[in-house]
């Protein structure tokens, strides 16, 4: 199944390292939340782009976007995951079970390699009005060609600034 823009995205309510849990749509954010979901601990590439993101975390939220990246690791291996890789800023939900990653129509994949999970997701990143609809989404078959942090920063500006001049236009 995959989710289509302007459709009402599945719920979201997970554990996050460090305590606490992330609640898709509540708080609501301003204007977007941005959901990273990676491979997990044992992939090779998942540090750089959540890296990427920490760095521009304050720039998302300053478009009103907020972030948070999203694994189908346990909690351990999410927080080792956040200490070994530096990721001290950025939000990291945990337990993101493969059925909900079904209903999201997020891959998944089997173990090659005897440090990885017997099956854990492919990355997706998704950008969420704040009504919960869906404005954009990224589903990835396996681990390479991720959108860019900055990309995804770029489209979130751009989607604020047409909406911004939608509301100049607008009579009043």
């Amino acid at each position: 199944m995959a989710i289509k823009s302007g459709y009402v995205v599945p719920a979201l309510d997970l554990p996050l390292v460090g305590g606490g849990r992330f609640v898709l749509g509540n708080p609501r954010p301003e204007f977007f939340t941005v959901l990273v979901f990676y491979r997990g601990l044992h992939c090779q590439r998942c540090p750089g782009q959540l890296q990427s993101y920490q760095a521009l975390l304050a720039d998302f939220r300053n478009c009103g976007a907020e972030v948070v990246a999203i694994t189908s690791d346990d909690e351990a291996r999410a927080t080792k995951a956040a200490a070994d890789w530096g990721i001290t800023k950025l939000p990291i939900a945990y337990g993101f079970s493969l059925e909900a990653a079904q209903v999201w129509g997020i891959h998944i994949t089997s173990a090659s390699k005897p440090d990885e999970p017997a099956l854990f997701t492919e990355p997706a990143t998704f950008v969420v009005k704040k009504d919960g609809r869906l404005d954009i989404g990224v589903v990835n078959s396996g681990p390479r060609l991720r959108p860019a942090a900055e990309e995804v920063l770029a489209h979130v500006g751009d989607r604020l600034a047409a909406a911004a001049e939608g509301a100049k236009k607008s009579p009043a």
